[in-house]
């Protein structure tokens, strides 16, 4: 037995308490069952919570593991299975190409790309101006550069290494990204229903507003759920502009190391003769596969799209189950203690930042879209 096969056997108790969470709140119906699970009791005893806050599966998957991280903790034998969850999260988005032409890979992803650079860069480089304008060591300024303007926790941690980031650097960086990014997971489901924005003006938004990849996926779909037969478009739109900025994260790697050297003043960091080695080794390979099922897609080989084929519904709720377990991963992982990690300069920083972002975004969305 390989190493690679023990170590999944070690994951299997961990994913299966992943899934035991998503099946009590999606309940069986997806299975040929009649158990419409948590979600279904919600919507069918509570019009609060159903009706107006419109709670879904990915809420609650996300807070029933949020509780259990901090009041009895991840158990040791899940421990492994749960730092699985983001590879579940991977797997659907490339079960989402199955959605997607490539034509209206070109057409969403040609506005996603003006949109994204723009507050990307203009993040990035609000934030370094900001920290150095009160004199955040420039290692910390730069990761949370990155995790504000690009993709949360793997921007930080991609960058890290070039900008010479200490450990606590990396904690306060990645603490102030996850502790903004729960308000924004709780908040802009909400907001986007009171404000009445349509699911493909929620997902542009959701899409360049939040920081952290996982959340955006959970909040699209906490606004626009779909199902099987009509998929979340919140979700599809979303997912398009935040895999754009997933795109984009080599080349930020790059100008967030150029903009350090700068800053800082360290002619140590190397940003001439490394940046293609940079550039490959950051690309998500998880992109491709993404594509590659746009392809096949496009050429028909899962069937007619309208009405969709009995392959392509089944890729649906299969990644829809993956989006579960993967989100209770996200809620299990997320840690009271090391989001208080976040205090001072950086949090305040971070919070800046990314208010400014997402208000402005909100703002371009009403105006443009």
């Amino acid at each position: 037995m390989n190493e690679n096969t023990s170590t999944w056997i070690k994951a299997l108790p961990g994913i299966l308490f992943m899934f035991i969470i998503a099946l009590l709140a999606m309940g069986t119906k997806s299975f040929g069952g009649e158990w419409a699970g948590i979600e279904g009791f919600i919507k069918t005893n509570s019009h609060f919570l159903g009706k107006v806050l419109k709670i879904n599966y990915v809420i609650i998957v996300i807070i029933v593991g949020m509780v259990i991280r901090n009041t009895i903790g991840i158990p040791s034998w899940a421990q492994i299975g749960v730092k699985t969850s983001r590879i579940f999260i991977k797997m659907g988005v490339i079960l989402l190409g199955s959605l997607y032409s490539l034509a209206e890979l070109a057409k969403l992803g040609s506005t996603s790309i003006l949109l994204i650079a723009t507050f990307m860069f203009s993040t990035i480089f609000f934030t370094m101006w900001l920290g150095k304008k009160y004199k955040m060591h420039p290692g910390s300024a730069a990761c949370l550069a990155a995790g504000a303007g690009v993709c949360g926790v793997s921007a930080i941690v991609a960058v890290a290494p070039a900008v010479k980031a200490r450990g606590e650097d990396i904690a306060y960086s990645i603490a102030t990204i996850l502790s903004f990014g729960i308000v924004c997971l709780f908040t802009f489901p909400v907001l986007g229903h009171l404000l009445g924005l349509t699911p493909e003006q929620f997902g542009m938004w959701a899409g360049t507003g939040i920081l952290n990849s996982g959340q955006v996926l959970a909040a699209a779909l906490a606004f626009d759920p779909g199902t099987a037969a009509v998929p979340s478009i919140s979700l599809k739109v979303g997912e398009i502009y935040n895999l754009t900025r997933v795109v984009f994260l080599p080349l930020v790697v790059l100008f967030i190391t150029v903009l350090y050297a700068k800053m800082s003043d360290d002619n140590t960091v190397e940003t001439g003769s490394s940046a293609g080695k940079t550039f490959f080794s950051k690309f998500p390979l998880f992109v491709l596969g993404f594509i590659v099922t746009v392809a096949l897609t496009s050429f028909g080989a899962f069937g007619p799209t309208n009405p969709a084929s009995a392959d392509l519904i089944a890729f649906r709720t299969i990644y829809g189950w993956f989006f579960a377990i993967g989100l209770t991963g996200l809620g299990l992982q997320i840690s009271f203690a090391e989001m208080r990690k976040a205090g001072g300069t950086p949090l305040i920083i971070g919070s800046v930042a990314g208010f400014a972002k997402a208000a402005l975004s909100l703002l371009v969305v009403l105006w443009f879209f």
